[in-house]
């Protein structure tokens, strides 16, 4: 069998698509509707891991970054990890986290803001908050 080079580049076209720090589109978590949301590398059985690590939030949800222990061992960063180098973001709402337990940022634009840990995005510390106008899943609010 002959793989035309037309073939093989639609072939790869059609695979899944990459958002921003490896997140697949599937791999976003719903969390549209809420009022806060936690993101932290508590995983018992990977701490060097954020969740969620990808997520769908509304426009002004209140976002809580939690870092065990702490952001002095893992400093998280928004900016994008790309071809193993990360690059901060400096207009990234998320901003930089370097001490302390927690942070709270509350993005008010629509966008997709990936974030990292600057110590750790190799071992895949790293995700992306999708921000939408949307209150609700359905694009709808519900009736007054």
């Amino acid at each position: 069998m002959t793989v035309r080079p037309l073939a093989l580049l639609v072939t790869l076209a059609a695979g899944p698509a990459l958002a921003l720090n490896n997140c697949l589109e599937v791999d976003f978590a719903d969390r549209r509707g809420l009022a806060e949301l936690v993101v932290a590398n508590d995983d018992p059985t990977n701490p060097f891991r954020y969740r969620p690590r990808c997520a769908t939030v509304s426009e002004g949800t209140r976002i809580v970054f939690r870092a065990n222990p702490n952001f002095g061992m893992h400093p998280l960063y928004g900016g994008l990890v790309s071809g193993g180098m990360a690059t901060i973001d400096p207009t990234s709402p998320i901003g930089s986290i370097t001490s302390g337990t927690e942070a709270v940022r509350i993005p008010v634009d629509a966008g997709e803001y990936p974030f990292f840990c600057d110590f750790h995005y190799t071992q895949g510390m790293l995700g992306s908050l999708r921000v939408v106008p949307q209150l609700f899943a359905d694009g709808f609010d519900p009736a007054p």
